[in-house]
């Protein structure tokens, strides 16, 4: 695998990593001043936490998609494709490939659409007035970064085959 992918996918799993974090100590303190108010403290949660954990969490996954792709950890179920003749095997990996690669290069190209329709619209988060761009544009990376490793990985699949490598 070319290092610049590898080093593609693990910075973008690891800024998915610390953005969850981000988000995992928000909640923590959002919910200690909600129950510092209930005990008559002068604390208070975070305004617009939900807020910000709902726009955020589709980058974090997005962020963390091509990490799984290059580890072909996504969820499956082989009833009966490890009983398939190796050939047969090889051919279905060229076409999940494929699949996942034409799949997430869809997605990708309807975020960079939709990204531009809140530009043009100025649309903003509700509470925090934040353009709602930049949150279609923290996924498009990902996006992207997917649909290229699952490309890769189906020309490194559709190679094995022709030698017979694998």
């Amino acid at each position: 695998m070319p290092r610049v992918l590898i080093v593609t996918v693990r910075a973008l799993a690891l800024a998915g990593g610390l953005a969850l974090l981000a988000l995992v100590a928000m909640v923590g303190v959002s919910a200690l001043g909600a129950a510092g108010l209930k005990l008559g403290l002068p604390t208070a949660p975070l305004k617009a936490s939900y807020e910000l954990i709902e726009a955020s969490l589709p980058m974090v996954i997005f962020a963390f998609m091509p990490w799984v792709q290059l580890q072909n950890a996504h969820a499956r179920v082989d009833l009966l494709a490890d009983r398939f003749p190796p050939g047969l095997r090889r051919t279905l990996a060229v076409i999940w490939a494929l699949l996942a690669a034409g799949l997430m290069a869809v997605i990708a190209w309807r975020l960079g659409l939709g990204m531009g329709a809140k530009m043009r619209s100025g649309t903003t988060t509700f509470l925090l007035g934040w353009p709602l761009w930049w949150f279609y544009g923290a996924c498009l990376p990902g996006a992207w970064a997917t649909a290229g490793v699952a490309l890769w990985q189906a020309g490194q699949a559709a190679f094995a085959r022709r030698e017979g490598l694998a």
